[in-house]
């Protein structure tokens, strides 16, 4: 059976009003749904290893087309996977902030994120928990974004799932009740105060870069300066005080320093002189990062190529163009440079709050 049904975790499904009895129940009356996304799912497999026949075709029809019977409140509802609509309509009979997505991939066969929503209706949109995401999936356009249809329309939702698992175990130490209420309270707080405005969209391609060519700091410096212009650094200083928990997770698992030390300093005192050096930060992180993607001779057997032009054209599988083993001596005190800047950068943003 599927490895990603559920974990049937001790803990309430939302709000602390909601007991550890409930969110079982909830996750009872989810699995015929999660059992049948597996089923579909082990059919697609085989088609993809090759391994499948023309009668796997036939099997995969059936059991889109099965029936699933979800308990609700009332009465039992009746859904099948070839309805993804119907399907979430009786996800939202069992609670508002389910959600079902269905995107079809490259080969035309399907692949399903269940998961649920922040219900926080004043913090970004956002996703706390994933109930079960397919293995082939195109849903993150980064690890940091989800895409989902709402409304019928495409949005892009915060992705702070990824720290679930290591929030509630830290948790787990300190919270006795209602885990899963307090994981959702963090997770929609540090969205609220900090991810809504230190995360865009349009941070994919440095990110990106940070990733592949190891820019840690460089990647803390962009996440510092877009927090600090982006956000009223005021509202949040006052807002910190009384969230020691979101500052236990930028301290203990978020990783970026600088900016939890910056979340640190707002939380004592109020910002002063930050707002002068906010404009010439940014400036210099877009000379930096022009500077290293202008690099030539980066990599070896690429020629005099300026980096970018190896970035703009291998975006995709960069990590695989532009391995460890292909730096140049150039490229790589470019790192250096890089990141030598960044540090400085960052210092500077911290020291105008002291």
């Amino acid at each position: 059976m599927c490895e990603q049904l559920a974990s049937r975790e001790s803990e309430p499904f939302g709000a602390d009003r909601r007991s550890v009895r409930q969110r079982d129940d909830m996750l009872q009356r989810l699995q015929p749904l999660l059992v049948q996304i597996c089923r579909v799912e082990e059919v697609l497999e085989r088609i993809r290893r090759g391994e499948g026949t023309v009668g796997d075709l036939g099997v995969l029809e059936r059991r889109l087309c099965e029936p699933v019977v979800l308990k609700g409140t009332c009465s039992d509802l009746r859904v099948s996977l070839v309805q993804p609509q119907a399907v979430r309509g009786a996800l939202q009979g069992m609670g508002r902030e389910l959600h079902l997505e269905v995107h079809a991939m490259p080969d035309r066969y399907p692949c399903y994120l269940l998961c649920r929503l922040g219900a926080d209706w004043d913090a970004p949109d956002t996703v706390v928990e994933e109930l079960h995401v397919s293995p082939r999936n195109d849903f993150f356009p980064d690890e940091r974004f989800v895409i989902l249809s709402r409304c019928g329309r495409s949005r892009t939702f915060l992705r702070l799932s990824i720290f679930r698992d290591r929030l509630r175990r830290r948790l787990a130490g300190t919270v006795r009740y209602a885990l899963g209420g307090t994981c959702d309270r963090v997770l929609e707080s540090a969205a609220k105060l900090v991810f809504g405005s230190a995360w865009y969209e349009d941070q994919r391609l440095p990110f990106h870069v940070s990733s592949v060519f190891g820019l840690t700091r460089f990647r803390w410096a962009v996440e510092l300066v877009g927090f600090a212009l982006g956000t009223d650094l005021y509202g949040v200083s006052t807002a910190l005080r009384d969230c020691q928990r979101v500052l236990e997770f930028f301290e203990n698992i978020y990783d970026n320093r600088p900016l939890a030390r910056l979340l640190g300093q707002l939380a004592r005192r109020r910002p002063s002189r930050l707002s002068r050096l906010e404009g010439r930060a940014f400036v210099r992180l877009n000379d930096c990062f022009a500077e290293f993607l202008g690099t030539t001779d980066a990599l070896r057997g690429l020629g005099r190529c300026c980096l970018y032009q190896v970035v703009l054209a291998h975006f995709f599988d960069l990590a695989e163009v532009a391995p460890p083993a292909a730096w140049t001596p150039a490229l790589e005190a470019r790192i250096r440079r890089i990141e030598e800047g960044s540090e400085i950068l960052a210092c500077a943003v911290l020291d105008a709050i002291n």
